[in-house]
């Protein structure tokens, strides 16, 4: 298992190398840097105590909670990336329960006159050790499970959010962060069982369930940085803050968002004739990229007036206003024999869809079959 948690430190250590030479650094890159290394640290830990030395006092419980970091600094880049606005603040309070807890174990180190030995992976305990020594990882399984909670449900939000002003998902839905996020949680969950059954149950080697922690935790490591140091934030080129019918930062509703726009009823109307015809004769749609600012800025309009009419009017969200223009212009493709040399995947790229999947899906929501069985009415 030894050979395991080096091979994923020094996948770790090359990671890191790549991303502190990549060019025009970001806030999120420096945020998913620190995330590297303090999992680094962290295999670093099992790996010195499992196979190498103790540790104990100050540099024990250092090593021990550095889960109380690792989990904050994977939300705070999820938050980056989203298109949430990251300050000092923020990170400093995310990051403050790691050196709250440190103080306190420290401080109870001195009042019962005991030090804390970091061994295999944790702190063994004694019979005479103090009752609040029983409860020192309490801190670490709380945090893992509410980050990751949050995790989730923060990407959820995100998918809900980009169809406002996207309109394709491609490399915009982070799927790979949930994918990432579910394999931390499953950490979580296995650790725990591993743990629990190793010291209450013996039912393995307490060097091995750690082992085997830093060995999972070495492999989201590397399929982590192998997309994470190549992504940047999603909303970085989109002008977000004068989009406000979804607010990153609040609840805000849309009909509150709008309540300022001053756009009537009948301007909302002329806008909406105005952009109808945009889309009939110069068919910005078959853009692949196409995004609410590029159209907006095409039809003379802000980006909350454009976002606006097409809620109040369409009563579609942008990703559904645009993909709906699209469907439309294949099924007149699949059905003309002037496309017969194209195939399905020809006519999806040609209409504006960046995959044959997201083409797939969207044309049988739309007309309950796929474009294959569709194109079948033409024989």
């Amino acid at each position: 298992m030894e050979v395991f948690l080096n091979l994923g430190l020094g996948a770790g250590i090359l990671m890191f190398l790549v991303l502190v030479f990549k060019q025009g650094k970001k806030r999120e890159d420096y945020i998913f840097l620190a995330w590297i290394v303090v999992t680094l640290l962290q295999i670093v830990f099992y790996q010195i105590t499992i196979y190498s030395f103790e540790l104990q006092g100050l540099w024990a419980i250092l090593s021990f909670g550095l889960p109380l970091m690792g989990a904050p600094l994977l939300f705070l880049y999820i938050l980056a990336l989203t298109g949430h606005k990251v300050t000092s603040y923020t990170v400093a309070k995310h990051l403050a329960a790691y050196f709250i807890f440190v103080i306190i174990l420290l401080a109870l180190q001195e009042i019962s006159d005991v030090e804390l030995i970091a061994s295999n992976g944790y702190f063994p305990l004694s019979e005479k050790a103090p009752l609040w020594m029983q409860y020192y990882a309490i801190p670490l399984a709380i945090s893992g499970l509410v980050y990751c909670i949050w995790d989730i449900l923060l990407l959820r939000k995100h998918r809900k959010t980009i169809v406002t002003f996207f309109s394709f998902d491609e490399k915009v839905d982070l799927k790979w962060v949930t994918y990432i996020v579910y394999s931390y949680f499953i950490l979580f969950l296995l650790s725990s069982f591993l743990i629990f059954g190793a010291t209450q149950f013996q039912l393995f080697t307490i060097s091995n369930a750690f082992a085997f922690v830093g060995i999972i935790l070495s492999l989201m490591l590397i399929a982590f940085g192998f997309y994470g140091f190549r992504q940047t934030a999603v909303f970085s080129n989109l002008d977000t803050q004068n989009t406000p019918s979804i607010d990153l930062d609040s609840s805000k509703t849309e009909t509150t968002s709008y309540s300022k726009s001053g756009l009537t009823e009948e301007k909302i109307i002329s806008y909406a004739n105005n952009i109808g015809e945009h889309m009939k004769h110069e068919k910005p749609y078959l853009q692949d990229d196409l995004t609410l600012s590029v159209l907006a800025e095409q039809c003379g309009l802000s980006n909350i007036h454009l976002s606006q009419i097409l809620n109040q009017h369409f009563q579609l969200n942008f990703y559904d206003f645009v993909n709906q223009y699209r469907i439309e212009e294949s099924k007149k493709m699949l059905l003309s024999s002037n496309y017969d040399n194209l195939s399905v995947l020809g006519i999806a790229f040609d209409c504006g869809f960046k995959s044959k999947s997201s083409f797939n899906r969207y044309f049988k929501k739309y007309n309950g079959m796929s474009p294959s069985e569709f194109k079948k009415r033409k024989s």
